[in-house]
């Protein structure tokens, strides 16, 4: 059986034009997704359990969030959306993705304190996800994605930039915290357990493997929190 291996790596946000350069030279763009840009609202509780849990990096973890898709200038499109958990306990991860009535243009007018909002995350029950505690919307987490695809090893690589929190329901953010992430990721899916061959000279410009939260770094970065 083959085995699926997921890998982050995060780099400067200066390097991502470097990294796009060296990674169409060995890849292919995706055939259906090549570049597009990803809206996801990330619902938590009152105090931020999902958030917590992420930081202490407890046995038990939850990600809730809803996801829609854009063009490249971030304006949304009228494709679907889909309502979206990751629950992880110890070394089992199970994802669960549910499309929604409402296409993303019309998600992305909705204010983060609408009520349909608040009540989408009602919908996992339906799949067998319960969460224990009343998830709200906290923000809406926005960048520019690049697909590719390795011909040579078929793994997809992700170029992920320009990563930010356009719009939030923080009641307290730092009073010069930043939207945006000074960092792109790079994601690898497939067969490899390591970094593509071709990819080894960004580790002299600080390329890194790291379990990358855009929702972790974007609240730290709003909240001006050290990271």
């Amino acid at each position: 059986m083959e085995t699926r291996t997921e890998k982050k790596y995060v780099l400067d946000m200066a390097q991502a034009l470097l990294a796009k350069t060296i990674i169409s030279a060995h890849c292919l763009p995706d055939p259906h997704f090549a570049a597009a840009t990803v809206h996801s609202i990330y619902y938590d509780t009152l105090d931020l359990q999902f958030l917590s849990e992420k930081i202490d990096s407890t046995y038990f973890k939850a990600k809730v969030r809803l996801r829609w898709y854009g063009d490249w200038d971030f304006k949304p499109d009228n494709g679907p959306a889909f309502l979206e958990a990751k629950i992880k306990e110890g070394g089992l991860q199970r994802k669960v993705r549910i499309q929604v009535s409402r296409t993303g243009r019309e998600l992305a007018l909705l204010s983060l304190g609408d009520p349909e909002l608040a009540t989408l995350p009602a919908l996992l029950a339906t799949r067998g996800v319960g969460l224990c505690a009343s998830a709200r919307p906290v923000f809406v987490i926005s960048y520019r994605r690049m697909r590719f695809i390795d011909p040579m090893t078929g793994v997809r690589i992700a170029l992920d930039q320009d990563i930010h929190a356009s719009r939030h329901a923080l009641s307290c953010p730092g009073a010069a915290g930043s939207p945006m992430l000074s960092s792109a990721v790079i994601e690898t899916k497939g067969n490899l357990a390591s970094l593509p061959p071709y990819l080894a000279p960004l580790m002299t410009m600080g390329l890194r493997p790291e379990s990358f939260s855009k929702y972790l770094h974007c609240y730290q970065s709003l909240m001006q929190q050290h990271m």
